[in-house]
């Protein structure tokens, strides 16, 4: 047996789950050409690019078994984290962080969170988003220099009762708002994307619904004001909060096997990127955050809410546990 991640589970190949997320997620990429240009269509083929790259040329030379349309999924998902102005010298970092986190740790460690968390700490370019329906160059590249002049504040980042957006809840729904490449438009993630990985058993609803439920929880025991319910709508299409729950906290390695664990592991995602979020954190990063240490406990949700796990027939917590700590033989 290959223990190597991603492990299937369900009766789909690994193309047909491949071809489904990348049609799921052209709705929105499109909508990020209109928005900015040629540019972050570039910034999503050199991250496939560079994520089949790498992924052929360990394979190849280790003689291992190859995972190409599933790297190229985690390069896809990578690429719709980051904005539009992204430095094209970025890109092969995450991809080759992200091949590290999803061949060298089996999915202990979010793939597309360890690649992109580090950046927010070099720079402001993973926070810095330009204005909408002004086309970026395409071969320029870096921004870098310019972000100070470019970069406009998403319109969560700004949000107090006292201090509202001047722009709706309707224009962040629909993608009227600066954001990521792939988070722009909440109605093209979810009625869209969502829908037809749904709709295909790409996905099963438990992740979705636990962290979109628990970011709500959060926000009304925390956030809400008694007032300003059109902030929630902010909060939930800022930052990529769709983004993940229909993508990224689905993805096969790092996300538990279980339903109900599924249910669990999303709404842990939920609340905890709320948390932060509380706590004046970005809120692109929150999210990212969120998923990574949501990921280091997958394989205990796992063994909490399994029935039977690895031949184990018992529903008595301490046993599972055991199957964490190594025998000698």
């Amino acid at each position: 047996m290959n223990n190597s991640s991603p492990h299937i589970r369900s009766g789909n190949s690994s193309l047909g789950i491949s071809i489904d997320f990348i049609i799921a997620a052209i709705p929105a990429l499109i909508w990020s050409a209109i928005a900015y240009g040629a540019r972050p269509i570039a910034i999503v083929v050199l991250s496939v690019g560079f994520s089949l790259l790498f992924e052929y040329l360990y394979c190849h030379f280790l003689k291992r078994d190859m995972h190409l349309p599933m790297a190229a999924v985690l390069g896809l998902i990578t690429a719709m984290f980051m904005p539009a102005g992204i430095s094209y010298w970025i890109i092969p970092l995450t991809a080759l962080i992200s091949f590290a986190a999803r061949r060298f740790t089996h999915g202990i460690f979010h793939p597309v969170a360890t690649a992109l968390l580090p950046f927010f700490f070099i720079g402001s370019e993973m926070t810095a988003h330009t204005k909408i329906f002004e086309p970026l160059k395409l071969f320029k590249l870096s921004y870098a220099g310019q972000m100070d002049e470019l970069a406009v504040s998403m319109p969560v980042s700004v949000l107090t009762p006292e201090n509202g957006p001047a722009i709706t809840a309707f224009d962040v729904f629909i993608g009227n708002a600066p954001e990521a490449i792939g988070t722009m438009s909440a109605i093209l993630l979810i009625i869209v994307g969502g829908l037809y990985l749904l709709v295909r058993r790409v996905i099963s609803w438990h992740t979705p619904v636990g962290l979109i439920g628990g970011a709500a929880l959060v926000w009304f025991t925390m956030l809400f004001d008694g007032a300003h319910y059109n902030y929630l709508i902010y909060h939930l299409c800022s930052g990529g909060i769709f983004l993940a729950a229909f993508f990224a906290a689905t993805e096969y390695s790092s996300s538990p096997t279980v339903k109900m664990g599924r249910l669990v592991h999303g709404g842990a995602c939920g609340i905890l990127l709320m948390l932060f979020r509380h706590s004046g954190m970005n809120v692109a990063m929150s999210v990212l955050l969120a998923m990574f240490i949501v990921s280091l406990f997958s394989r205990v949700i796992d063994m909490v809410m399994a029935e039977r796990y690895f031949g184990y027939h018992t529903r008595k917590l301490a046993d599972r546990l055991k199957t964490l700590i190594p025998t000698k033989k």
